[in-house]
């Protein structure tokens, strides 16, 4: 199954680029919506560089995730394909696009499950909804974010040194 979610932030693409390149990020993305937990990464997405973390699903069910981040094209485009979890294929694309001083966020996902864990049947019952609720949750998260500087106080430091 194909998603396609969109939101928009009201910083310049670079910025909200640069804060989504730091998985350290996710946490205050998703807070809300999951116990997120990063098991193992690095300050930045780079092609070849994975991502692993444990989601709690339900409220008490832990799931280890791992990505391997294979498209980095700043401040455009990136991502990554599952290399563990459940998913028989779970391939997501991040697009920011610069829209008059803001930034519109574009995530293209594409999303199965094997068959023995309920196969397309499963994904549309199931995960479409918790993804939905996730990307809502996502862009309140953003939106917060902006309003308190969270977002332009994590990235200062990258700008000042992308200046210098």
């Amino acid at each position: 199954m194909c998603f396609r979610l969109e939101s928009t932030v009201p910083l310049v693409r670079e910025t909200v680029f640069a804060f989504h390149e730091n998985p350290q990020h996710l946490k205050l993305v998703y807070a809300g919506w999951s116990n997120i937990r990063l098991l193992k990464h690095v300050n930045q997405v780079r092609v070849g560089v994975e991502t692993w973390i444990e989601i709690t699903l339900l409220g008490f069910l832990p799931m280890v995730l791992g990505f391997r981040h294979n498209l980095f094209e700043p401040p455009v485009r990136f991502g990554e394909r599952a290399i563990q979890g459940p998913f028989s294929s779970f391939v997501h694309l991040h697009e920011f696009e610069e829209l008059h001083g803001e930034t519109l966020m574009r995530d293209l996902l594409e999303v199965r499950l094997p068959w023995h864990y309920g196969g397309e049947t499963a994904v549309r019952l199931i995960v479409a909804p918790c993804i939905n609720r996730m990307f809502d949750n996502r862009a309140r998260a953003l939106d917060r974010l902006v309003r308190e500087g969270i977002m332009t106080r994590c990235t200062a430091h990258k700008q000042f040194l992308k200046g210098n």
